[in-house]
């Protein structure tokens, strides 16, 4: 096939990753970072995003041959776990980008760890936040390192496979911030079952909630390799056959489908955390479209080949089958391309291809011998979708993923293509229907009744039309309803005109909450009915939209309107601590300063900022607040103690 047609090619990267080292048993990548885990125990750098490499002996002091069996690189590049195995048992490291000297996790020791979940949305440089490990005897942990540390924060047992022991042999995990909390979805596989676990909550009492209920599973045939037999090839500088991986495809930090390299063949499925299906057990069922491939779809002959690695693109499978990669389309399921390496040099090893990973930030792949590293790039992966889907006569799907006029001639142009247009011009007559009940609601003012029908159409009436009518009739508040239902309808791509939309209802939100005050009604307690149920509902508003909202221009509304109580509430939902606190102390409310201060989300310097302040106000409780708070540099604190001790009403 022609370079420039292919969708991914091969190119070789490093021809001696190791620096002589060893040979290569594990690698992983992140943010244009690799690292490399060799059979002499060395845990090798390579920062392609600066030029830059090092190197890192974790069996320094350690008797006996040592090998590295695993290595797991965070999405951002700057955290990496390790675990040596040798004569005298496994060990588990942490290392920053940062340090020149490994962290060994020593609740760990013995534990071959085998797999990793990272907390990508929370993660930071600075602070793995909660990470997950899935060890060889069927054991999560949970465990959280801060850089500037230098050592684990904690590590605690999470949950062990009682019922069936088997090894986690591949981990991921997805959060998300709720209004009651952080929900946590983990997915684990064994070499037999993909287990599910889900709750709101501290990560911790989501897996104790599993005491009491059942895990939520599925089970697939595969071989479950003897437990004593993968000791002794840990040992070895060779690595365990990679089979049983589990990937999550991350499309704008967010999950989009999963793959697991079951013994049966590829299980995968959609990932839609914005739904919720409830199940049997009380979990909840994120997988959509759940299917199967099986491996003989792989092979020409009667001999079905498995897999011994496996990525993860948008669009497609990688099939690490001998020493080449067989390229499958996730939805045809046909095998599209196969990838061939050069292992003619002589720094090529005679094992061949080991395994493959994926680094999800930087959109590569990397495959991997004993001495060298090959990258995997992606070109234009969805450029033919629209012609996969035309031939599985998903004609709306082609029609989405048509790039020019052309293209969508090919779909027009298909016969039963007729029935698409059926259904769609029976969805545009019940569209006109809907136009015909909003106009009918908006001539006999029912205009609230109009803007929920107004919102659901986009031809008939542009939506500049339907403001100005709403605009003209003076209707101000079913014109805020009209907005808020069109933001139900806009799709995640309409960045602009959400933001913009936002505003606008946020300025609504104000002006009514501002007539309500001017309004001279005799009914007062209706009217104090009235105005809380707006400031409650424009609470909800600011909560809702606030990662749309811009910033600045919400905050210089609210302070026009002066609106101080909602002003303080936008800050705190942005993290604007600063000007929280500030307002605590305007009100004499040091407890609540105190009490926010203690967060830690809540930058240190802010503590030795308003000492003065505090102290001044409530003394006893701010020196009790500082006693019981850990990282305190009692330096910067005693400028403030000495200005209040020298007032004449210190206590």
């Amino acid at each position: 096939m022609d370079r420039e047609r292919q969708v991914f090619t091969v190119d070789l990267l490093e021809r001696y990753a190791t620096k002589g080292r060893g040979v290569i048993t594990a690698m992983a990548a992140g943010n244009d970072v690799i690292v490399l885990g060799t059979s002499k125990g060395w845990v090798i750098r390579h920062d392609f995003g600066v030029g830059d490499s090092s190197d890192i002996d974790l069996c320094a002091g350690r008797p006996g041959e040592q090998s590295i069996h695993r290595v797991f690189v965070d999405p951002g590049g700057s955290h990496c776990i390790a675990t040596v195995v040798g004569a005298g048992g496994a060990e588990t490291y942490y290392t920053h980008a940062k340090w020149s000297k490994p962290r060994v996790l020593g609740r760990l020791k013995g534990l071959v760890v085998n797999a990793v979940a990272w907390n990508r949305q929370q993660i930071t440089e600075a602070s793995t936040k909660e990470v997950v490990l899935g060890t060889d005897d069927g054991q999560l942990y949970e465990i959280a390192v801060d850089e500037k540390d230098k050592r684990e924060k904690y590590i605690k047992f999470l949950y062990e496979l009682k019922e069936l022991p088997q090894a986690f042999m591949g981990l991921q995990m997805e959060t998300a911030s709720l209004e009651n909390g952080t929900r946590y979805y983990v997915m684990a596989v064994t070499p037999t079952r993909r287990y599910s676990f889900t709750g709101i909550g501290l990560l911790e009492t989501v897996f104790a909630s599993y005491l009491d209920r059942a895990v939520h599973f599925m089970e697939l045939p595969g071989e479950v390799p003897n437990r004593q037999v993968c000791i002794v090839l840990c040992y070895s500088s060779f690595n365990l056959n990679l089979e049983h991986e589990l990937h999550f495809f991350i499309k704008q930090r967010r999950t989009t489908h999963f793959a697991w390299l079951s013994g049966a063949g590829i299980y995968y499925g959609g990932l839609n955390f914005g739904a919720q299906h409830s199940c049997p057990n009380g979990d909840e069922n994120f997988v959509e479209n759940k299917a199967l491939l099986d491996y003989s779809k792989l092979s020409k002959g009667s001999e079905v080949v498995k897999p011994t690695s496996m990525a993860v693109s948008e669009f497609h499978f990688l099939l690490l089958i001998g020493n080449k990669v067989k390229v499958v389309n996730r939805i045809s399921e046909h095998i599209i391309e196969e990838l061939h390496f050069d292992l003619t040099s002589e720094s090529a090893s005679r094992s061949g291809i080991i395994g493959l990973c994926s680094d999800a930030t930087a959109g590569l792949f990397y495959a991997y011998d004993q001495n060298s590293v090959f990258q995997v790039s992606v070109n234009d992966e969805d450029r033919d979708m629209w012609k996969v889907y035309l031939d599985m006569k998903e004609y709306a799907a082609a029609l989405a993923n048509c790039r020019d006029p052309f293209q969508r001639d090919q779909v027009y142009l298909v016969q039963k293509f007729l029935i698409f247009l059926f259904d769609y011009f029976i969805t545009e007559m019940e569209r006109f229907a809907v136009g015909l009940q909003a106009d009918a609601a908006f001539s006999s003012r029912d205009f609230e009744r109009a803007a929920s029908f107004y919102a659901k159409i986009s031809y008939i009436l542009s939506f500049e039309e339907v403001a100005l009518k709403f605009i003209s009739a003076g209707e101000q508040d079913a014109l805020r309803t009209f907005l808020l239902h069109r933001l139900d309808n806009l799709t995640k791509d309409d960045k602009c005109q959400i933001t913009m939309i936002s505003t606008w209802a946020t300025e609504l939100y104000l002006d009514k909450i501002n007539r309500l005050l001017l309004e001279e009604d005799s009914t007062v307690e209706n009217h104090g009915v009235e105005y809380q149920s707006i400031i409650q509902e424009f609470c909800a508003f600011l909560s809702d939209s606030k990662d749309v909202l811009d910033e600045a221009t919400t905050m210089k509304l609210l302070e026009s309107y002066g609106r101080v109580e909602e002003l303080v509430y936008f800050a705190g939902l942005k993290e604007q601590h600063e000007i929280v606190i500030h307002h605590y102390l305007q009100q004499g409310e040091t407890k609540k300063a105190l009490e926010l201060l203690q967060k830690p989300a809540v930058p240190i310097d802010l503590q030795y900022k308003f000492a003065p302040d505090l102290i001044a106000l409530d003394a006893y409780e701010t020196v009790e607040s500082w006693m019981g708070t850990k990282n305190l540099n009692p330096r910067k604190l005693i400028p403030a103690m000495m200005r209040y001790s020298s007032e004449t009403h210190a206590k």
